[in-house]
């Protein structure tokens, strides 16, 4: 473990003060002003007022914005590892599982911290028309029978397939994990092609795995879940409407969780012929 350490905390350190880190910030930006903020003005038009999650849970089920949320993270991922000549001598006291596990760590942090940080600003934006509770609210539950054609926008709202099988605190939960899962793969595809020097393979799989749900997700093939992003839409593990398509939430985590195994074994593999210099 403290291998591990040795290789984390000057690797957090210099993740935190990349400049790049700049898009991430525009990005969630963006994301607050042209979703929550309109989600929250409609329920206020409507005189309904929020649950404190619902519009972070909204982003998490929201194709436009989880696309803008993972291309940001696709374009961070660019940075890492890094090699400089500091690092590399760190590779050598930590040893290369050690250093494997460090960016491992580090990257699996990283990506939390962007999410919390999207919850952040989504309970903030909220804070002054929201509630604190585990019941979803009449805005969220009547949206399409009493709302809908009354508003102007009516991409701002929670899928049904979402209230209608979780509590709030339970789609929070299985959304952040199983978008953390979704990133930690990502971020281990990329580390296995850094291994083979070989990174832009890695990106351009991260961003067709995001494209190949939106091309396939438009007509509801099944296909569409041999991408992890797919995986990570809390929304589409229901059989409320679309039942042929729909996987279990078990399915999804053993999915994940079982490519991110096979991941770090093809990167620890692959890491015995490596040399660093």
């Amino acid at each position: 473990m403290k291998k591990v350490l040795l290789i984390l905390r000057p690797g957090l350190q210099e993740s935190f003060a990349d400049k790049k880190n700049i898009i991430l910030l525009l990005i969630i930006g963006f994301i607050l002003d042209n979703g929550v903020r309109v989600m929250v003005d409609h329920a206020k038009q409507v005189g309904q007022p929020l649950g404190v999650f619902e519009t972070f849970i909204m982003c998490l089920n929201h194709w436009y914005y989880l696309v803008i949320f993972l291309v940001g993270y696709v374009l961070i991922l660019t940075t890492i590892p890094r090699l400089d000549s500091d690092q590399l001598l760190l590779i050598y006291r930590a040893g290369k599982k050690g250093w494997f596990f460090g960016e491992l760590l580090q990257i699996t942090l990283y990506s939390l911290a962007y999410i919390l940080l999207l919850m952040a600003g989504c309970m903030v934006c909220a804070a002054k028309y929201s509630y604190i509770g585990n019941i979803w609210s009449n805005f969220t539950i009547y949206y399409k029978s009493s709302y809908e054609k009354l508003l102007s926008d009516n991409n701002r709202f929670i899928d049904q397939q979402v209230f209608k099988y979780y509590s709030p605190y339970q789609a929070v939960i299985h959304g952040v994990v199983l978008l953390l899962l979704c990133m930690v793969l990502m971020g281990t595809v990329t580390l296995y092609f850094s291994i083979m020097n070989k990174k832009l393979v890695a990106i351009l799989l991260n961003v067709i795995s995001i494209l190949f749900v939106l091309i396939f997700n438009n007509y509801r093939i099944g296909a569409m879940w041999l991408s992890p992003f797919c995986h990570a839409v809390l929304a589409l593990h229901n059989r409320y409407v679309y039942t042929e398509f729909s996987v279990s939430l078990g399915y999804s985590y053993a999915y994940l969780v079982l490519l991110e195994i096979i991941m770090i074994g093809l990167s620890i593999k692959q890491l015995k012929k490596k040399m660093f210099y």
